[in-house]
């Protein structure tokens, strides 16, 4: 499996882990898609239809653990 694949599936599992919490915490609103506070950048901006290509590029570039850290 690819390094583009693996991170892909490495989101989908933290976006799952999160979902009851985030449900109950103040967001705004991006690109029509609610952005948490305690999620990260990289699991923020997969929810966000307007962050698809930012998405896909940081995917490509191998950036979604270094965006991911504090």
């Amino acid at each position: 499996m690819n390094l583009v694949k693996k991170a892909g599936l490495a989101l989908v599992a933290m976006m799952s882990m999160h979902m009851s919490f985030a449900q109950t915490e103040k967001t705004v609103e991006v690109g029509g898609a609610a952005m948490y506070p305690s999620k990260n950048i990289v699991e923020n901006a997969v929810n966000s239809a307007d962050h698809k290509t930012l998405v896909a590029a940081v995917k490509a570039a191998g950036l979604v653990e270094t965006l991911q850290g504090k």
